[in-house]
Protein backbone atom coordinates (compact mmCIF):
# COMPACT_ATOMS: atom_id res chain seq x y z
CA UNK A 1 0.00 0.00 0.00
CA UNK A 2 1.32 3.45 -0.92
CA UNK A 3 2.27 5.94 1.78
CA UNK A 4 1.23 9.58 1.37
CA UNK A 5 2.45 12.75 3.06
CA UNK A 6 1.57 16.43 2.74
CA UNK A 7 3.97 18.77 4.52
CA UNK A 8 3.12 22.04 6.26
CA UNK A 9 5.63 24.83 6.74
CA UNK A 10 6.98 23.81 10.17
CA UNK A 11 9.78 21.42 11.08
CA UNK A 12 12.65 22.77 9.00
CA UNK A 13 15.59 25.14 9.27
CA UNK A 14 14.78 27.98 6.85
CA UNK A 15 14.16 31.47 8.20
CA UNK A 16 12.17 34.64 7.51
CA UNK A 17 9.58 34.28 4.73
CA UNK A 18 10.80 30.72 4.08
CA UNK A 19 10.31 29.59 7.68
CA UNK A 20 10.75 26.80 8.16
CA UNK A 21 10.34 23.65 6.06
CA UNK A 22 10.78 25.24 2.65
CA UNK A 23 11.52 22.54 0.09
CA UNK A 24 11.76 24.75 -3.00
CA UNK A 25 15.24 25.44 -4.34
CA UNK A 26 14.09 28.09 -6.84
CA UNK A 27 12.47 30.67 -4.56
CA UNK A 28 15.47 32.60 -3.19
CA UNK A 29 16.05 30.64 0.01
CA UNK A 30 19.54 29.73 1.30
CA UNK A 31 20.53 26.61 -0.73
CA UNK A 32 22.13 25.00 2.34
CA UNK A 33 18.88 25.37 4.27
CA UNK A 34 16.85 23.89 1.42
CA UNK A 35 19.25 20.97 1.18
CA UNK A 36 18.89 20.31 4.91
CA UNK A 37 15.11 20.57 4.67
CA UNK A 38 15.11 18.00 1.88
CA UNK A 39 17.21 15.70 4.02
CA UNK A 40 14.64 16.08 6.80
CA UNK A 41 11.90 15.16 4.36
CA UNK A 42 13.84 12.15 3.11
CA UNK A 43 14.21 10.79 6.63
CA UNK A 44 10.46 11.07 7.14
CA UNK A 45 9.44 8.99 4.15
CA UNK A 46 12.06 6.48 2.98
CA UNK A 47 15.62 5.24 2.90
CA UNK A 48 15.81 6.44 -0.73
CA UNK A 49 16.38 10.06 -1.66
CA UNK A 50 13.14 11.75 -2.80
CA UNK A 51 12.76 12.58 -6.48
CA UNK A 52 11.79 16.18 -7.30
CA UNK A 53 10.59 17.80 -10.53
CA UNK A 54 11.43 21.00 -12.37
CA UNK A 55 7.77 22.04 -12.62
CA UNK A 56 6.76 24.27 -15.54
CA UNK A 57 2.92 24.24 -15.57
CA UNK A 58 2.98 21.91 -18.56
CA UNK A 59 1.48 18.54 -19.48
CA UNK A 60 4.50 16.23 -19.40
CA UNK A 61 4.53 13.01 -17.39
CA UNK A 62 7.84 11.21 -16.77
CA UNK A 63 8.37 7.70 -15.47
CA UNK A 64 11.11 7.45 -12.84
CA UNK A 65 12.98 4.14 -12.86
CA UNK A 66 15.69 2.69 -10.64
CA UNK A 67 18.23 3.80 -13.24
CA UNK A 68 16.88 7.32 -13.89
CA UNK A 69 16.40 9.33 -10.74
CA UNK A 70 17.81 12.68 -11.86
CA UNK A 71 15.77 15.89 -11.83
CA UNK A 72 13.32 15.96 -14.74
CA UNK A 73 11.32 18.78 -16.30
CA UNK A 74 7.71 17.68 -15.86
CA UNK A 75 4.53 18.34 -13.93
CA UNK A 76 3.90 14.72 -13.05
CA UNK A 77 6.18 11.83 -12.23
CA UNK A 78 5.21 8.17 -11.89
CA UNK A 79 7.07 5.07 -10.79
CA UNK A 80 6.87 1.32 -10.18
CA UNK A 81 9.97 1.41 -7.94
CA UNK A 82 9.18 0.35 -4.39
CA UNK A 83 10.49 2.69 -1.69
CA UNK A 84 11.19 5.62 -4.04
CA UNK A 85 9.49 8.85 -2.87
CA UNK A 86 8.00 11.10 -5.56
CA UNK A 87 7.61 14.78 -4.66
CA UNK A 88 5.40 17.58 -5.96
CA UNK A 89 6.07 21.12 -4.69
CA UNK A 90 3.31 23.68 -4.22
CA UNK A 91 2.39 27.03 -2.72
CA UNK A 92 -1.29 27.22 -3.83
CA UNK A 93 -1.40 24.81 -6.79
CA UNK A 94 -2.85 21.35 -6.22
CA UNK A 95 -0.55 18.53 -5.08
CA UNK A 96 -2.29 15.38 -6.32
CA UNK A 97 -1.01 11.98 -5.19
CA UNK A 98 -2.30 8.93 -7.07
CA UNK A 99 -1.90 5.27 -6.22
CA UNK A 100 -2.85 2.30 -8.32
CA UNK A 101 -1.56 -1.03 -7.10
CA UNK A 102 1.96 -1.33 -8.45
CA UNK A 103 2.21 2.28 -9.69
CA UNK A 104 2.16 5.65 -7.94
CA UNK A 105 2.25 9.22 -9.21
CA UNK A 106 2.72 12.81 -8.02
CA UNK A 107 1.02 15.61 -9.96
CA UNK A 108 1.43 19.39 -9.93
CA UNK A 109 -1.87 20.89 -11.09
CA UNK A 110 -2.45 24.62 -11.23
CA UNK A 111 -4.79 26.44 -13.61
CA UNK A 112 -2.58 25.83 -16.64
CA UNK A 113 -1.99 22.19 -15.79
CA UNK A 114 -5.68 21.48 -15.31
CA UNK A 115 -6.46 23.08 -18.67
CA UNK A 116 -3.47 21.43 -20.39
CA UNK A 117 -4.55 17.92 -19.41
CA UNK A 118 -1.85 17.00 -16.91
CA UNK A 119 -4.33 14.96 -14.85
CA UNK A 120 -5.62 12.82 -17.72
CA UNK A 121 -2.09 12.41 -19.07
CA UNK A 122 -0.95 11.06 -15.70
CA UNK A 123 -3.84 8.65 -15.31
CA UNK A 124 -3.28 7.30 -18.83
CA UNK A 125 0.46 6.90 -18.24
CA UNK A 126 -0.14 5.07 -14.96
CA UNK A 127 -2.66 2.72 -16.56
CA UNK A 128 -0.20 2.03 -19.37
CA UNK A 129 2.21 0.83 -16.65
CA UNK A 130 -0.42 -1.52 -15.25
CA UNK A 131 -2.11 0.62 -12.59
CA UNK A 132 -5.55 -0.57 -11.48
CA UNK A 133 -8.23 0.78 -9.13
CA UNK A 134 -6.68 4.24 -8.99
CA UNK A 135 -7.15 6.43 -5.94
CA UNK A 136 -6.21 10.10 -5.70
CA UNK A 137 -5.74 12.45 -2.79
CA UNK A 138 -5.69 16.24 -3.33
CA UNK A 139 -3.62 18.03 -0.72
CA UNK A 140 -3.71 21.57 0.68
CA UNK A 141 -4.33 24.10 -2.10
CA UNK A 142 -5.91 27.47 -2.74
CA UNK A 143 -9.70 27.44 -2.37
CA UNK A 144 -12.40 28.69 -4.72
CA UNK A 145 -12.78 31.96 -2.81
CA UNK A 146 -9.09 32.92 -2.92
CA UNK A 147 -8.08 32.29 -6.53
CA UNK A 148 -9.37 35.43 -8.22
CA UNK A 149 -8.40 36.08 -11.86
CA UNK A 150 -9.44 38.81 -14.27
CA UNK A 151 -12.80 38.35 -15.98
CA UNK A 152 -11.36 37.50 -19.39
CA UNK A 153 -9.12 34.79 -17.93
CA UNK A 154 -12.09 33.48 -15.96
CA UNK A 155 -14.26 33.22 -19.07
CA UNK A 156 -11.45 31.67 -21.14
CA UNK A 157 -10.81 29.05 -18.46
CA UNK A 158 -14.51 28.17 -18.19
CA UNK A 159 -14.74 27.71 -21.95
CA UNK A 160 -12.28 24.83 -21.51
CA UNK A 161 -13.41 23.49 -18.12
CA UNK A 162 -16.82 24.52 -16.80
CA UNK A 163 -16.07 22.87 -13.45
CA UNK A 164 -13.76 25.78 -12.62
CA UNK A 165 -16.74 28.12 -12.29
CA UNK A 166 -17.69 30.20 -9.27
CA UNK A 167 -19.55 33.31 -10.54
CA UNK A 168 -18.85 36.15 -13.02
CA UNK A 169 -19.13 38.60 -10.12
CA UNK A 170 -16.54 36.74 -8.08
CA UNK A 171 -14.51 35.46 -11.09
CA UNK A 172 -12.49 33.07 -8.96
CA UNK A 173 -11.49 29.62 -10.23
CA UNK A 174 -12.31 26.44 -8.33
CA UNK A 175 -9.24 24.33 -9.04
CA UNK A 176 -10.16 21.58 -6.58
CA UNK A 177 -13.63 21.06 -8.07
CA UNK A 178 -12.21 20.91 -11.59
CA UNK A 179 -9.52 18.42 -10.59
CA UNK A 180 -12.03 16.22 -8.77
CA UNK A 181 -14.32 16.26 -11.79
CA UNK A 182 -11.52 15.27 -14.15
CA UNK A 183 -10.29 12.48 -11.90
CA UNK A 184 -13.73 11.06 -11.24
CA UNK A 185 -14.62 11.14 -14.94
CA UNK A 186 -11.53 9.00 -15.50
CA UNK A 187 -12.73 6.47 -12.94
CA UNK A 188 -10.35 7.56 -10.19
CA UNK A 189 -11.66 7.48 -6.62
CA UNK A 190 -10.85 10.96 -5.31
CA UNK A 191 -10.72 12.67 -1.94
CA UNK A 192 -9.26 15.98 -0.77
CA UNK A 193 -7.99 17.37 2.51
CA UNK A 194 -9.89 20.65 1.94
CA UNK A 195 -7.32 22.99 3.48
CA UNK A 196 -6.88 26.38 1.80
CA UNK A 197 -3.24 27.42 1.65
CA UNK A 198 -4.15 31.10 1.38
CA UNK A 199 -6.38 31.01 4.46
CA UNK A 200 -4.17 28.80 6.63
CA UNK A 201 -0.84 30.38 7.60
CA UNK A 202 0.53 26.93 8.48
CA UNK A 203 1.09 26.55 4.72
CA UNK A 204 3.07 28.48 2.13
CA UNK A 205 0.92 30.60 -0.20
CA UNK A 206 2.25 32.56 -3.15
CA UNK A 207 -1.06 34.35 -3.55
CA UNK A 208 -1.04 35.50 0.06
CA UNK A 209 2.63 36.30 0.58
CA UNK A 210 4.38 36.72 -2.77
CA UNK A 211 7.90 35.52 -2.05
CA UNK A 212 7.53 32.36 -0.01
CA UNK A 213 8.55 28.74 0.32
CA UNK A 214 7.13 25.52 -1.09
CA UNK A 215 5.40 22.64 0.66
CA UNK A 216 5.37 19.09 -0.66
CA UNK A 217 3.11 16.23 -1.46
CA UNK A 218 5.00 12.93 -1.28
CA UNK A 219 3.97 9.42 -2.29
CA UNK A 220 5.95 6.21 -1.84
CA UNK A 221 5.07 2.76 -3.15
Amino acid sequence: MAQLLFTARTGGVSTDEFSSLNLGDHVGDNPADVSQNREILGKLVSQSAPVFMDQVHGDSVVEITAESRKLVTADAIITKVVGLPLVVLVADCLPILISGGSVVGAVHAGRKGILNGIISNTVLAMRNLGARELKAKIGPAICRDCYEVDLQMYENALSQSAELATSPEQHCLDLVAAAKSQLQSLGVETTSVDICTAHDTNYFSYRRDGQTGRSAGVIVL
